[in-house]
Formats: C-alpha cells, structure tokens, sequence
C-alpha cells in the first residue's frame, strides 16, 4: 500500500523531494544518496504525494509535477518528475508571508483558502510534510491542527516549536499518530559537519574558545531568513551547543541572504580552540551544498519512519527518532547515539549500525 502524503509549501525542497521520488522509483537498483534504501518494508517508492497546499499563484490550480517547476522555484533538476493527478490548493496564508517576499518572490492568489480538514479527508492523506517558511508560526500551527483533526501524523520542517512542545505530542500520540520535528537536519549540511567536527575536538580533549557557523543561500527560503533569522538561528545554535559543554564558547550561527548563490548554499565554519598547554588551534572549513536535496535526503527517511512507527504502534518512542532527523529535537542525542536509536526503533536493530 502506498504511503499518503500532504505537502505543505510547493518550493524548492517539495521539487526536490517530488523528483527524488521519481528518481528512486525510475531507477529502483540505485541506492546512492540514501541514508536507508529501506525502512521496514518501505521504499521511496512506496510514497506517494495525495495533496498539496501553497498560497502562490503561479503554483495553485496547477499539478503538483508542474507546480514544482513554477516560479520561483528554481533548484537543480534531480529528474523527472512521476506525473500526479494532485492539484495544488489553495492553503491559508496566517503568516508564511512577510511584505518583502511579496514584492521580490511570491505572487498570492485571489483564491479562497480551502478548508485544510476537509481537504486532507477527502485526500486520505496519512502524513502532512510541513515546508512553509521560517517564522510562520501560526500557518504551521493551523496545518498541524488541522492534520490532528483529520487523523495525519505531522512531519515539521521548520523551527517552529511543535515537536518540542509536550501537549502537541500527547495530542498526537493519543490519536495513535506521529510528530515528528523540529527543523529538519540535513543530509549533509552545516550544522551536521559542524556537529561532528565539535564532537572530535571534545573526545580529543580540547577547549572550544570559538565557533561560528555563517550560511551563504539565495533561495526565497534564505530571502525570508535574512529579514527573521531568529528561529533559524536559535535552532542551529541549539543543535551545536549540545555537543559542547559549558565551559566552552556559546556557538554562534547567522543566516546571509546572497542572490547570486540561490540554493547553492555555502558555509563558512569557524572554530578556534586550546590543546595541550593551551596551544591554540583552529579549524576553517568551507561547505558548499544543494540546500534543497539536502533537505529531502532526511524527509524520505522521516515519511517511511512514520508508517513503520504507527504500523507497529510505537508512536509514542517518536521523540527519540527525532534526534536522528531534526536539529531541535525534544531531546538531543549525539549523533552516533541518534543514529542507534532510530536503528532500534525503526529498523529493529539491535546494534548501533
């Protein structure tokens, strides 16, 4: 049976998961790129995309394969697209949009907002992924209140603080469903190698007197991000600071809007250190990355754990598996730690690996 998911926010990461789908289902002998070919049962394949929601014009009314493509998304092609019968509709704009994206990226449509329960029935949607911007904390409140009412577990992507929240997840688990979050962790972004460069320093004995982490993009995403960075900022800064302990420096992580970059993402790290007889030392990395992908690399893992966990109802040890996927989890593992747990939980596994 095909696994059902609602999409909210047609950018850049839905094209890029939307044709990483097609990709994977095209070519069912590759396993390059994937964390885990399979969860469970589960294959890439097996996700299928039911519903759609966005608030551009540009996007809403279109087919989901053709609405990935519409403006201003504009990431590297993975492949193409399978072609979906789901429309975009038009979903409730609350706060996704600040005044700037309307002038320089997003068009909004005239249309009426859709009845998001209604439509998520009709759809038998069974996940909702959450991919509206940063900042828009009340649209992602709705949709997730809106996926409780109509029986979907909920996947957010965003810093909002759902995941965390202790209430949301009682309301979630006690319907039999799953929440997982928050601020989806990239394949293999910043904050990950960020992470894992920390987590050495401190095995080998050293003091942290300085880390910084400055991100270079140009997508709409990082648009949003340059006018409020704070969520964003906080939930990386979280993720880093869990590696270190409270002797060393505060992580410090700052988002930087650059055009000419769009979703090639480069970051800047920065750490500075004292070893033996506090000598100094320093580390100056640069990562450069497709944002987007990045981000779908991690979201196909998450859709399949989802219907591992409420098959095998262990909905309730979803918290744990956040910490594999998510940079604000409820509550932070090392990474190794992380990966053990959802191996157990998801996979079964009784190892690390």
């Amino acid at each position: 049976m095909p696994i059902r998911v609602a999409i909210v926010g047609v950018g850049n990461c839905a094209k890029s998961l939307v044709e990483g789908i097609g990709f994977y289902t095209q070519n069912p002998a590759e396993s390059v790129g994937l964390m885990h070919p399979h969860i469970g049962r589960f294959l890439p394949s097996d996700i299928t995309f039911v519903a759609a929601f966005d608030i551009d014009a540009r996007k809403v009314g279109k087919p989901l394969h053709k609405a990935i493509n519409a403006k201003p998304n504009k990431t590297m092609k993975i492949g193409s697209s399978l072609k979906y019968p789901t429309i975009v509709q038009r979903g409730p704009t609350y706060d996704s949009v600040i005044p700037q994206l309307r002038e320089y990226f997003i068009y909004e449509s005239k249309s009426p907002a859709i009845d998001l329960v209604k439509a998520l029935q009709q759809s038998k949607v069974q996940i909702v992924v959450n991919y509206l911007p940063t900042g828009s904390d009340k649209a992602t409140y709705a949709y997730a209140e809106a996926a409780l009412n109509a029986n979907c577990s909920f996947i957010n992507c965003m810093p909002t603080p759902i995941a965390k929240d202790p209430k949301w997840r009682k309301r979630f688990e006690d319907k039999g469903l799953v929440l997982l979050g928050d601020d989806i962790k990239s394949q293999c972004g910043a904050t990950i190698v960020n992470r894992a460069l920390l987590h050495l320093l401190k095995i080998r004995g050293i003091k942290i007197t300085k880390s910084d982490q400055t991100n270079y993009g140009g997508n709409a995403d990082h648009f949003n991000l340059h006018y409020r960075p704070q969520a964003k900022e906080e939930s990386k800064e979280h993720a880093l600071k869990s590696s270190l302990t409270s002797t060393d420096a505060h992580p410090h992580a700052r988002m930087i809007y650059t055009e000419k970059n769009y979703d090639h993402k480069q970051a800047k790290i920065k750490i500075e250190g004292k070893i033996w007889g506090k000598a100094p030392v320093s580390i100056d990395l640069t990562l450069e990355d497709e944002d987007s992908p990045n981000s779908a690399g991690v979201v196909v893992d998450a859709i399949r754990a989802i219907q591992k966990m409420t098959q095998s109802k262990k909905v309730k040890q979803a918290p744990e598996i956040c910490a594999f996927l998510f940079k604000s989890p409820p509550k932070q593992y090392s990474d190794d730690r992380a990966l053990e747990r959802f191996n157990q939980i998801v996979q079964g596994r009784k190892g690390p690996f």
